[in-house]
């Protein structure tokens, strides 16, 4: 498994004010691998998870998240689309992505990937690449 060194730095200006150490995006995250199926399962299991993962970067329950106004969590977190490079994901984080909430998400990505045991490279998709009717897949369990 490798991912980018410089994922989130392909997507937006880093930060250091505010909630601490992060960057000015929303994160997508895209997997180049032989077997395509294999890596939508995982980032579809991945997208699920990532709607729990909070500001500080850990994985808070239902309950947490309900009863909590301090953790902010990704208000969206998209169908896997099958684009021509390999399945992606993307996170709506209102353009603020935490150092926390960064680590989070990308360690539950790869241990979804590992689990799949495939050969990937995680990497941010291209600014240029079009989402427009491109096939998608609703996350599943």
């Amino acid at each position: 498994m490798t991912v980018a060194p410089d994922i989130y730095d392909l997507q937006g200006e880093k930060y250091e004010e505010g909630w601490g150490y992060g960057w000015s995006i929303s994160p997508a995250f895209l997997v180049m691998t032989d077997d395509r199926d294999k890596a939508a399962k995982a980032l579809g299991r991945a997208a699920i998870r990532f709607s729990y993962v909070g500001d500080s970067g850990r994985e808070l329950t239902l309950a947490e998240i309900e009863g909590n106004d301090t953790e902010y969590t990704p208000n969206y977190v998209s169908d896997v689309y099958l684009t021509h490079l390999g399945p992606m994901i993307w996170a709506d984080t209102k353009g603020e992505l935490t150092k926390g909430m960064g680590e989070g998400m990308l360690g539950i990505l790869v241990s979804e990937l590992r689990s799949e045991e495939i050969t990937a490279v995680v990497t941010a998709p291209p600014a240029d690449l079009s989402l427009e009717g491109v096939p998608r897949i609703e996350p599943q369990p």
